[in-house]
C-alpha cells in the first residue's frame, strides 16, 4: 500500500461524523493509507490494520464508496470491521512480542482506541477488549 500525506478523499464526511480534522489519524481508502499528520509512524501493527481495511474496500472505486458511506452511519458495520483490522494489529504485534505484559499493555491501548469517539463510541474498552480477544460481542 502506498502513503499519501494528505487527507482522503471523503475527508468531509469523515469529520462531521468525527470530528477528526487535524488530529493525529490514519484513513485508508483503496490501495492508500492516507497520513495527513507527517508525525504519525505507521507501524508494523498500524500497517496490518489498514491493510485488512484495503482488503475489505477492493480497489473498485464505487465499492471504496459504499464501504465507505455503510461505515459512516451503520455503527454495527463500523464495529465489525474495525474488530476485524484491530485483530490484525494485536495479532501483528504479538507476532513480534511474546512479553505477556507488553502484550497486555498493548491490547489495552488499542481496545482503548476502539472505543473511542473517533469510532463512534460503539463499545465500552473493556468489552473491546474482550471482543478483539475473539470473545463473543
Amino acid at each position: 500500500m502506498r502513503v499519501i500525506y494528505e487527507y482522503p478523499p471523503n475527508i468531509e464526511e469523515l469529520d462531521a461524523t468525527f470530528h477528526i480534522k487535524g488530529k493525529p489519524i490514519l484513513f485508508t481508502y483503496g490501495d492508500a493509507i492516507y497520513c495527513p499528520d507527517r508525525s504519525v509512524f505507521i507501524t508494523p501493527e498500524l500497517y496490518a490494520h489498514e491493510q485488512i481495511h484495503s482488503n475489505r474496500q477492493t480497489s473498485d472505486r464505487p465499492t471504496i464508496e459504499k464501504w465507505w458511506e455503510r461505515y459512516l452511519v451503520d455503527s454495527e458495520f463500523r464495529l465489525n470491521e474495525e474488530l476485524l483490522a484491530h485483530r490484525a494489529e494485536y495479532k501483528k504485534y504479538c507476532d513480534n512480542n511474546k512479553d505477556r505484559n507488553k502484550r497486555s499493555l498493548f491490547l489495552n491501548s488499542i481496545a482503548g482506541r476502539l472505543a473511542s469517539s473517533m469510532y463512534g463510541n460503539v463499545v465500552t474498552p473493556n468489552k473491546a477488549r474482550r471482543i478483539i480477544l475473539g470473545e463473543k460481542k
